[in-house]
């Protein structure tokens, strides 16, 4: 496998985002190899030339059906030719000197770390919520964090729930985490593919859970790097407005595949949760997350086709995409 970085993309409607992105990454970066690979979701408009395409190494690859994000990414990587390859989200302005940096501190690392990304941050320049620090779930603290968004938070304040970014970090040296939320992860190619990339079942949301809670967490590290950073202008790409219902679709996925229990729990505490929300607004005549309870109470429905799907990776021929969403 040649030395280098491959930078795979998922397109879906979002040439208007990718273009400026793609030209901002070849017009800054010192990577001596490197290729980006555009998995198009949709029909590509993209107007570059020819010769454009084939100075920087730009491939774009047409599926002839939306079949989501997991798949296009596994796709990107087996056709890619480097030892490195990083997922990058089209909404995304990333710095001049991000992908060097990273992929500079990624050649220092050992074996045994598989995944790196940077400092993530919201458009007001907030930091994002792009790791979680713990490595699976526990039966515990899963129904203590889903009984404590149903019973007022003070009685719970002296348990340990994992609460991500929100726990208290040092941002002056790198560290362990968890893993990564897949809108800028960069990996080891080998790494990727040995635990057999991302599920399948995944159309869109969850897949990156998925990944690193229940297979890349046994065999490899994830270690963040505070010290560069980007963009990212989270829900750009939303042509329909349907990715919050989508996500809460792919959660209720992940959970059954890791176990009944999981499932149970959340739909339980939630469904109760939020049938007292939905009471309490229509007494006092509040809006109280009306649109969070309709979402979950939506989500519902899919429940029946998620229980065919078993546990484990990649069992079903069509991954889970709600029916807004169109191919």
């Amino acid at each position: 496998m040649k030395s280098g970085l491959s930078i795979v993309i998922v397109n879906y409607f979002s040439e208007s985002y990718i273009i400026p992105l793609v030209d901002k990454i070849v017009s800054n970066i010192n990577i001596k190899n490197y290729e980006i690979l555009i998995i198009s979701n949709s029909p590509s408009l993209f107007q570059w030339d020819c010769d454009y395409l084939d100075k920087h190494t730009i491939n774009i690859f047409e599926n002839s059906t939306n079949d989501g994000f997991g798949r296009a990414i596994n796709r990107g990587v087996e056709y890619s030719k480097y030892n490195y390859f990083c997922m990058i989200n089209p909404d995304i302005d990333i710095n001049r000197d991000t992908l060097d940096k990273l992929y500079l501190f990624f050649n220092t690392l050992e074996d045994e770390v598989g995944a790196i990304s940077c400092m993530v941050k919201n458009s007001d320049g907030t930091m994002q919520n792009s790791f979680f620090m713990d490595r699976g779930l526990t039966k515990k603290s899963f129904f203590l964090l889903y009984l404590s968004k149903l019973i007022p938070s003070i009685f719970f304040h002296y348990m340990k729930i994992d609460k991500g970014v929100q726990q208290d970090i040092d941002l002056s040296k790198p560290f362990e985490v968890g893993g990564f939320y897949a809108s800028f992860v960069m990996m080891r190619r080998d790494a990727f593919l040995e635990v057999g990339g991302f599920d399948r079942d995944f159309f869109m949301y969850a897949e990156d859970v998925d990944l690193f809670r229940t297979r890349f967490i046994k065999r490899y590290k994830s270690i963040f790097y505070p010290f560069v950073e980007l963009t990212h202008f989270s829900g750009k790409t939303d042509r329909y407005g349907l990715m919050e219902h989508q996500a809460q679709v792919s959660y209720l996925l992940y959970l059954r595949k890791v176990g009944g229990y999981y499932l149970f729990v959340y739909v339980f505490l939630l469904s109760i949760k939020y049938s007292l929300l939905l009471l309490i607004s229509l007494l006092l005549n509040k809006k109280v997350k009306k649109e969070e309870a309709f979402s979950f109470f939506k989500s519902l429905k899919y429940l029946k086709t998620i229980l065919k799907y078993p546990k484990g990776y990649s069992s079903m021929p069509n991954s889970l995409k709600i029916d807004e969403i169109k191919d």
